[in-house]
C-alpha cells in the first residue's frame, strides 16, 4: 500500500522476519507458500499495522524493539487486538521525573479533574465546529456549563457522554446516504452496523496514532487523566485522541461517505459482523496517511497533523511537569 507516513500495513497472510538488519515480509498463496517477497527498509518505519495472519519470531521482535518500531495487531474482524510497544534502551520514553510528575499530577484531584476538563472542552468545541461547517444547529452551551459544572470525573464523563450522544444523531443531518448509513445508536464490540463499523475502524487508527505520538515523548501512555487506567494497560491516548477524533476522524467519515468513495458494497459480513473489505481498507488508510502528511499552520509553524498531535501530547507535558496553563487544542 502506498505510505509516506513511515506507515506500512500488512493486509495478506504471511511471515515477517528480520534478515540482514532488515525486515522481510513473506506473503502466502492459499496453501500457505510464499509466493512473494518485499523488503520493508526498517529506516524507513515507525509503526506496521497487521490485519492479516502473520507469523512472527521472537529475534523479529527484538530487532523491531531495537528500532522502536510499534506493531498493532487486529482481529480477523479488523477489531484492535493489542500493541507491541518497544521498551528497550533506545526508547525515547524513559524520564524517571515525567513519569512521576505525570503520577503526581494524576493523584492530584484538582490538576486531574482541570486536565480532564480541558480535553472535553476540545472535544465539545471541535465537533460543534463539524457540526457548524455542514450548516448543522447545534447548541452546545447546555454541554459547557454541565462541564464548567462538573466537579468528579465521572461528571465530566457524564457530561461529555450527553453531548456525544446529540452530536451523532447530528450525523443524520451530516451524512446524505440514510438508507445505509443511518446513525441510531453507538455499538461497538462488534458493531452493529456499517457506520458503527467506519465509527470504530477509524477511531481505532486515532487511539494508535496518538499512542504512536506520546510514545515520541516522555511521556508515559499508561496514565490517562480523563480516562481512568484502572486494569485498562494504556489510557493516555483515548485521552488526546478525544481532542483528534472530531478533526481528522469523524470529517474523514463524512467526507468518503458523502462523496460515495465508501458506500454499502465496501462492508463484509463474516460470521455476523460487519468489516470492511481489503480494497475498502486501502481506500481509507490512503485517505488517513494523506491527512496525517497534510501541512497546516498552527502558531506560526506549518505541522502536519501528527506533530500536531505530539505538540499536543508535549503541551500537556508542559502542563504537567511545569504548572504551564493548558487549553486544548480546538481547529477553527
Amino acid at each position: 500500500m502506498q505510505k509516506n507516513d513511515r506507515t506500512h500495513f500488512i493486509l495478506s497472510p504471511g511471515r515477517l522476519r528480520r534478515r540482514d538488519n532488515n525486515l522481510y515480509f513473506d506473503k502466502f498463496d492459499e496453501d500457505l507458500s510464499v509466493c512473494a517477497t518485499k523488503i520493508l527498509p526498517i529506516n524507513a518505519i515507525d509503526e506496521v499495522y497487521i490485519l492479516a495472519r502473520v507469523e512472527i519470531d521472537s529475534y523479529t521482535l527484538a530487532f523491531l524493539a531495537d528500532n522502536n518500531v510499534l506493531l498493532h495487531f487486529f482481529s480477523p474482524y479488523g477489531s484492535f487486538r493489542g500493541n507491541f510497544f518497544p521498551n528497550t534502551s533506545n526508547s525515547v520514553n524513559k524520564s524517571g521525573f515525567v513519569l512521576l510528575q505525570q503520577l503526581r499530577a494524576f493523584d492530584d484531584s484538582v490538576k486531574r479533574l482541570y486536565i480532564a476538563r480541558e480535553i472535553t472542552r476540545a472535544h465539545i468545541l471541535n465537533d460543534a465546529m463539524n457540526c457548524k461547517k455542514h450548516g448543522v444547529s447545534f447548541d452546545i452551551s447546555p454541554h459547557i456549563a454541565a462541564l464548567e459544572g462538573a466537579t468528579t470525573i465521572a461528571q465530566i464523563m457524564a457530561a461529555e457522554g450527553a453531548f456525544q450522544k446529540l452530536y451523532y444523531e447530528k450525523w443524520n443531518e451530516i451524512i446524505t446516504d440514510q438508507k445505509s448509513f443511518k446513525f441510531t445508536v453507538r455499538s461497538k464490540r462488534p458493531p452493529a452496523d456499517k457506520i458503527n463499523s467506519f465509527i470504530s475502524y477509524i477511531n481505532t487508527r486515532i487511539y494508535n496514532v496518538c499512542l504512536s505520538e506520546i510514545y515520541k515523548t516522555e511521556l508515559d501512555p499508561r496514565i490517562g487523566f480523563l480516562h481512568e487506567p484502572n486494569y485498562r494497560a494504556l489510557s493516555l491516548h483515548l485521552d488526546i485522541a478525544e481532542i483528534f477524533k472530531p478533526i481528522l476522524g469523524d470529517t474523514l467519515i463524512f467526507t468518503m461517505l458523502n462523496r460515495r468513495e465508501i458506500t454499502a458494497k465496501d462492508f463484509e459480513t463474516n460470521a455476523g459482523r460487519i468489516k470492511f473489505s481489503n480494497e475498502a481498507v486501502q481506500k481509507i488508510e490512503i485517505k488517513i496517511i494523506g491527512k496525517l502528511t497534510e501541512q497546516v499552520e498552527i502558531a506560526g509553524q506549518k505541522l502536519t497533523w501528527r506533530q500536531v498531535i505530539r505538540r499536543e501530547a508535549n503541551r500537556l507535558k508542559k502542563c504537567i511537569c511545569e504548572d504551564a496553563p493548558y487549553e486544548g487544542f480546538v481547529w477553527r
